[in-house]
């Protein structure tokens, strides 16, 4: 099985990129590998009887505030397990923890995972997954985590419930986001979902949508919608194109809903497939740059943008002489588009299951 806990969140939109025959994107970016260094060295850190190593200046804030919040889990009593893997199988809702040799080994029929903390407090299993970036959208690959450790190690340990959560952990500290308490019920809902899921895997055609880059696709390149796509955007269509294409052009004019909804895709799987082609091209190219032959030279420019502090905007007010009353009215309201989305329809990504009153 080519789906694992990080993926299951891409498997609700869509489906077709965990099939045999899709192609993966193998470049990494600078950030991937941030993130990897970053997991290694607090794995080490607690594997190593909590001792503090040097680490590289880009993930050095982070580590510390990792450091200071695995400090605060060991001031009670806690069994400690990182970097736990697990394969579950959907079939007889059955899990078992991998040796640490076998991490890369995925059983056909199992779906397979990494939890990057594992805690057993009382008669609760805690699951954690660090993020070096957002992790607003861990939330299904936390619980098909929760899932995996419940099944796995509940029974033996008397465990009722399992309480999962990302930490997001960032140059100001550690935030967990996403935070749920499963309880047996909810267990079973979301092992549920995930067999269904999984089982309409092989039938699965490309879904194009938002869920293409910001949930980061791994066929996102291959994908022979996205490739058809692209070719509309240009005008040329291939005769032997491998997925049949709507009665819309990309080039037409916008002049039904359904038109609008479609183009919308479009420009949606476009932008991922450009945005990941931006990746490939920033992988290869070294600190010192690219020179080019007409003597120019192809770099990764940066920017930095201050960031808006609220407080020490309002202390800035009062010591120029703005009356607590004028400080009180402040309140600004900010607005930001998150762009065109479609929702509603007949066809809706699974969510958690509510357990019934």
């Amino acid at each position: 099985m080519r789906v694992t806990a990080s993926k299951v969140g891409l498997l609700a939109y869509c489906a077709w990129w965990a099939r045999p025959e899709a192609k993966w994107d193998t470049t990494t970016s600078k950030h991937a590998d941030r993130g990897t260094r970053f997991h290694a060295a607090i794995a080490r850190y607690v594997d190593g009887n909590f001792a503090i190593e040097k680490v590289e200046d880009d993930i050095r804030d982070e580590y510390a505030h990792a450091v200071e919040w695995v400090a605060k889990q060991c001031s009670v009593e806690v069994s400690w397990g990182v970097e736990r893997a697990f394969a579950w199988d959907p079939s007889t809702d059955t899990a078992e923890a991998l040796d640490i040799i076998d991490r890369q080994y995925r059983p056909t029929s199992r779906l397979c995972g990494t939890a990057d903390v594992v805690l057993v407090r009382g008669d609760t299993l805690e699951v954690y997954d660090w993020k070096t970036g957002s992790g607003a959208d861990a939330g299904p690959q936390l619980r098909a985590l929760g899932l995996m450790a419940a099944r796995a190690y509940g029974v033996s340990n008397g465990v009722s419930t399992v309480r999962v959560a990302a930490l997001e952990v960032s140059k100001s500290g550690v935030v967990e986001v996403c935070a749920e308490t499963l309880d047996e019920f909810e267990l079973a809902g979301v092992a549920g979902d995930l067999a269904e899921q999984i089982a309409a895997v092989d039938t699965a055609e490309p879904k194009p949508g938002s869920h293409c880059g910001e949930l980061y696709c791994p066929a996102r390149l291959t994908c022979p919608l996205g490739n058809t796509a692209m070719a509309e955007v240009v005008d040329v269509v291939p005769a032997d194109s491998l997925v049949r294409r709507r009665e819309y052009r990309i080039t037409d004019p916008i002049t039904t809903p359904e038109h609008a909804a479609w183009a919308l895709d479009v420009c949606r799987l476009v932008g991922a497939k450009l945005d990941a082609i931006k990746d490939s091209i920033k992988a290869m190219v070294p600190p010192e740059g690219l020179a080019l032959e007409d003597g120019s030279v192809l770099r990764e420019t940066k920017a930095t943008i201050t960031a808006f502090d609220k407080h020490k905007a309002l202390a800035l007010c009062k010591q120029l002489g703005a009356t607590p009353e004028q400080i009180a009215a402040l309140n600004y309201t900010f607005e930001k588009s998150n762009g065109l989305r479609v929702s509603g329809g007949g066809a809706k990504p699974r969510t958690k299951r509510s357990r019934a009153a």
